[in-house]
């Protein structure tokens, strides 16, 4: 539910920025949303497993914690990362043709 939540806020979050910088905001939503599932999928294959298993035999609140939402979070960031780039390399584009 957390994670469906948040994939609509980068989703609106791209399009908005799209929209401030001039470009296409469909695509650059599309586009963080797909980044955004790309860095879930591969969170929840690859390191979700081993933190379970940390966190089935510690017992540590912080670990469970990232167990259940780490996913969101690093998502979140690395879709924050991508619609930085993308917005400096747009307007880098912008300034060269100028």
């Amino acid at each position: 539910m957390v994670g469906t939540l948040v994939a609509f806020f980068v989703v609106i979050w791209f399009y908005m920025t799209a929209q401030r910088v001039g470009r296409q905001p469909i695509s650059w939503a599309v586009a963080g949303l797909v980044v955004y599932f790309m860095v879930c999928l591969v969170w929840t294959w690859f390191v979700t497993p081993i933190l379970k298993d940390s966190a089935t035999h510690t017992q540590n609140g912080v670990l469970i914690f990232f167990t259940q939402y780490g996913y969101v979070i690093m998502a979140l960031i690395c879709a924050g990362l991508f619609n930085m780039k993308v917005s400096e390399l747009g307007r880098l584009k912008d300034n060269d043709e100028e």
